[in-house]
C-alpha cells in the first residue's frame, strides 16, 4: 500500500509542475500577444455603434412620416412646386403607425434575456440588429402596399430589437468591472441619442432629396448600415473575457476578479422568481424605468411633429432641429456616468445615493424644461428648452439603467428584460394619447402632453427614491443559484 502510494506521488507532482508551467507559458503568451486598446473598450465601441444603428431604425419613421403625410415644397428649375403627400393618414392613424413598433418591442424582453442565457448575449444582440435591418429595407414596399402592412413590419422590428437591451446588460455582466459600470453602460447607451443625432437630420435630407420619392431612401440606407455593422460584430466581439482569443491575461484577470460571483451559471427556470418579484429594489427600477421611458417616447415620437405642426419648420429643418436635443444628451449622459463612477470610487457617495440623485436630477430638470416649451411662442426659445429637456433626461439612466447590475449582477439581463417590459408600454400608449390630444395641431393641446410627462416624471422620482437600493440583494449573492455538476450535465 505504502509503496503504491509513493509511486504515484512523484507522478502527481510532476503533472502539477507541468500544468503550472503550461499555465505560466500561456499567461505570458497571452500577456504579450495583445498590445493596445483593452478589449472591453472595443466591446464598448461596437455596442455603441450597434445602438446607433438600432435607434436610427427606430427613429427614421418618426421623421419620414412627416414627409409621407404632408405636402412638400420643392424647387425645380428655380420654380417652387408643391409635391402632394403620398399618404392621407389622420393624426390618430399616424399615432397607431408610430406606436406599432412598441407592440412588438415589449413582447420579447424577458424571452430575449432567456435566449441570451441559452446561446449568449452577443449572438442574440447581433441577430436582433440584422433581422431588423432586413425589415427596414422592406418598409417602403409595405407602406405602399397597405398601412397595416407597415404596422406589421414595425411590430416585427420591435420584436427583434426587443432583445437588445436585455442582451446589453447580459454582456456587461461579464465584461464590466463594478467601478466602471456607470461609465461603460452610459457610454454604450449613449449610442441611442447619437443614433438620433445621425438619423433624424439624415432622414430629413433624404426625405426631401433622396431617390425613389425621397422618404423610401431613408429605410434603404439605414437598413444597409445595420447589415454592415452586423458583419463587423461577428468578426470582432466575443461572449466573455474567457472566450476572447486575443485578450491580455492582465485584462482578463482584472475583469474576472472584479466581477467574481457575477458569472454564476444560472438557468431561467432556476431563477429566484418569488424573490425577484417581491423585491422592492426591483420594483424601484420598474417605476424608474417606466417614468424615464414615458418622457423619452413622448418626445421621441412627437418632437418632429411638434416642430412641423406648431413651430412650422419644413421637413429638412425639422430633421436637423429634432436632432439637436440628442447631441446634448449624448454628451451629458456619459459625462454624468463618469462623474458617478468617480463619486463611488472615492467613496464620496454610496452607490444607492448616486443612483437616486442622478435619476431625480435628470427627470425633474427634463420635465420642467419640457413643460416650459409649451408656453413660449418663440421658435428659438422652444428649441433651446427642448434641447435642455431631452439633454438632462440623459442623467436618469445613471440611476435606473445601471441599477440592475448593482442589485443582481448574475441576473442583470433578466432584470432588464423584466423592467423594460413595463417600460416599453409608454412606447405605444404615449403616441396614442398624443395623437388624440393634439388632433387640432394647437400648442395648447401640446401643453397637456408636456404636463402629463412632468407628472409621470415626478411620480417615478418619488417611488424610485423611496424604494431603490445600491446594494447586492441577498437572493443574488454569489453561489446561491450556481448549478451543480449534475445539473449542468
Amino acid at each position: 500500500m505504502d509503496q503504491q502510494y509513493d509511486g504515484k506521488e512523484p507522478s502527481s507532482k510532476t503533472e502539477e509542475k507541468e500544468e503550472s508551467g503550461r499555465e505560466k507559458h500561456e499567461r505570458s503568451s497571452s500577456t504579450t500577444k495583445t498590445i493596445g486598446v483593452p478589449k472591453r473598450y472595443i466591446m464598448l465601441l461596437m455596442i455603441f455603434v450597434g445602438f446607433v444603428n438600432i435607434y436610427a431604425m427606430r427613429v427614421n419613421l418618426n421623421v419620414a412620416l412627416v414627409a409621407m403625410v404632408n405636402n412638400q415644397t420643392i424647387i425645380q428649375g428655380g420654380v417652387k412646386i408643391i409635391k402632394p403627400a403620398e399618404f392621407d393618414w389622420n393624426s390618430k392613424l399616424q399615432g397607431l403607425v408610430l406606436g406599432s413598433f412598441f407592440y412588438g418591442y415589449w413582447v420579447l424582453q424577458i424571452p430575449g434575456a432567456w435566449v441570451a442565457l441559452k446561446i449568449g448575449g452577443t449572438r442574440v444582440f447581433g441577430y436582433g440588429v440584422l433581422l431588423t435591418s432586413l425589415l427596414a429595407i422592406l418598409t417602403p414596399i409595405a407602406a405602399r402596399y397597405h398601412v397595416m402592412a407597415l404596422v406589421g413590419v414595425r411590430i416585427f422590428q420591435g420584436l427583434f430589437l426587443g432583445v437588445t437591451f436585455p442582451c446589453n446588460h447580459a454582456i456587461w455582466s461579464k465584461w464590466a468591472p463594478p467601478l466602471e459600470r456607470s461609465s461603460l453602460i452610459t457610454i454604450s447607451i449613449a449610442g441611442c441619442p447619437f443614433g438620433n443625432i445621425v438619423a433624424i437630420p439624415l432622414t430629413g435630407v433624404l426625405s426631401k432629396y433622396g431617390f425613389d420619392g425621397g422618404w423610401p431612401s431613408v429605410f434603404y440606407c439605414i437598413g444597409v448600415s445595420g447589415i454592415v455593422w452586423y458583419c463587423a460584430w461577428e468578426l470582432i466581439v466575443h461572449e466573455s473575457p474567457s472566450s476572447h482569443p486575443t485578450i491580455s491575461q492582465v485584462e482578463r484577470n482584472f475583469i474576472e476578479t472584479s466581477i467574481k460571483g457575477s458569472e454564476d451559471k444560472v438557468e431561467f427556470d432556476a431563477l429566484p422568481w418569488s424573490d425577484i418579484l417581491s423585491s422592492s429594489s426591483v420594483w424601484a427600477i420598474v417605476f424608474g424605468h417606466f417614468g424615464a421611458c414615458w418622457g423619452y417616447y413622448t418626445l421621441f415620437t412627437g418632437m418632429p411633429t411638434y416642430f412641423k405642426d406648431v413651430l412650422d419648420f419644413d421637413i429638412e429643418q425639422t430633421g436637423f432641429l429634432a436632432a439637436c436635443p440628442y447631441l446634448f444628451k449624448a454628451i451629458l449622459g456619459p459625462l454624468g456616468g463618469i462623474t458617478a463612477d468617480m463619486l463611488i470610487r472615492y467613496k464620496m457617495c454610496t452607490v444607492g445615493r448616486v443612483r437616486k440623485v442622478f435619476y431625480a436630477a435628470g427627470c425633474l430638470a427634463a420635465g420642467v424644461f419640457i413643460v416650459a416649451t409649451g408656453y413660449t411662442q418663440q421658435r428659438r426659445t422652444s428649441v433651446i428648452f427642448l434641447v435642455l429637456g431631452v439633454g438632462f433626461s440623459g442623467l436618469n439612466a445613471i440611476g435606473y439603467a445601471v441599477n440592475h447590475l448593482d442589485i443582481a449582477p448574475p441576473f442583470a439581463g433578466i432584470l432588464m428584460g423584466l423592467t423594460n417590459t413595463f417600460a416599453s408600454t409608454p412606447g405605444f400608449i404615449s403616441p396614442q394619447i398624443t395623437g388624440f390630444v393634439t388632433s387640432h395641431k394647437k400648442q395648447e393641446e401640446w401643453r397637456i402632453v408636456f404636463w402629463i410627462t412632468l407628472i409621470v416624471y415626478v411620480i417615478a422620482v418619488i417611488f424610485y427614491s423611496w424604494l431603490a437600493s445600491g446594494e447586492r440583494q441577498p437572493w443574488a449573492k454569489p453561489g446561491r443559484h450556481k448549478l451543480t455538476d449534475d445539473q449542468e450535465g
